[in-house]
């Protein structure tokens, strides 16, 4: 199978394996994403700027970061990435003396790093299998914990994070809290105390999308968390603001690669 996604074998830890030439559009996970590619590359965009994530590179996503990819090569590809819930890595932190994720400092950037680009395909393999789950999780705490030891920020005062507009954070605040709720530019524009026009601009310098965009792609997490939890495509759909279940399934389908029906069965 070209497209498949792995539920938690691991508490806050799932798998996308992709072989696929599918183009992932700009996008936002509500986890962190640790991805490799094990054929071919990468071709992928992050806060406006773009790289090519090659065999041998490892790179890190933060949860919320509008990000997109592609292959490099249509016929030469094999994508693995591993969703990590900001928890799991925040234990690790703490195991390896870290105050909080916030000291977490991963770098955004590829990551050169051989001998853990390895370690974290075999992990993959293992979370593709039907490794025993004490095996599974000692490699995880393993694997993990050295990616934090060797490109984490330990043992040094975390940088200050780049302060965001806080019309943003208003304006993301509303749309979390009204994802099956019909909105206009111009309520947004309220929030956020300027423009619809202002507004589209500072979503698009900020975040590289839309509100709208960006609205899409919080409903479609929200949608997929239903969904693993055996929730139907038709509720999944109209409690995540889409207008029915064809309308799901078509933006669910550019988005993650395969139909809501697939994606639930494998999860």
């Amino acid at each position: 199978m070209a497209m498949v996604y792995r539920p938690e074998r691991i508490p806050g830890l799932k798998v996308l394996s992709c072989t696929d030439p599918f183009e992932f559009r700009p996008h936002i996970h509500d986890r962190y994403v640790v991805w490799l590619n094990t054929a071919g590359g990468e071709h992928y965009s992050l806060g406006g700027s773009t790289d090519i994530l090659a065999p041998g590179s490892i790179s890190v996503i933060e949860p919320g970061a509008v990000h997109g990819n592609r292959p490099c090569s249509e016929t030469a590809r094999h994508l693995r990435s591993f969703y990590v819930e900001a928890g799991v890595f925040q234990s690790m932190g703490e195991q390896l003396g870290l105050s909080g994720a916030e000291g977490l400092g991963l770098a955004r950037g590829p990551i050169t790093d051989r001998s853990l680009w390895t370690d974290l395909a075999r992990l993959h393999e293992m979370m593709l299998g039907d490794v025993p789950g004490l095996e599974l999780s000692t490699r995880v705490t393993r694997v993990f914990g050295d990616l934090l030891r060797r490109h984490g920020r330990l043992g040094a005062l975390p940088k200050a994070p780049e302060k965001r507009d806080v019309r943003i954070d208003r304006v993301l605040d509303c749309l979390r809290e009204n994802l099956d709720t019909p909105l206009t530019l111009e309520t947004l524009a309220g929030h956020a105390g300027c423009t619809p026009y202002h507004l589209i601009r500072l979503f698009r310098k900020t975040l590289g999308m839309t509100p709208h965009a960006y609205l899409t792609q919080l409903r479609l997490e929200n949608a997929r968390r239903m969904l693993e939890q055996g929730e139907s495509i038709a509720n999944s759909a109209l409690a995540s603001g889409f207008s029915d279940q064809s309308h799901l399934t078509r933006a669910f389908r550019s988005r993650y690669g395969l139909p809501p029906g697939a994606y639930q069965r494998s999860s």
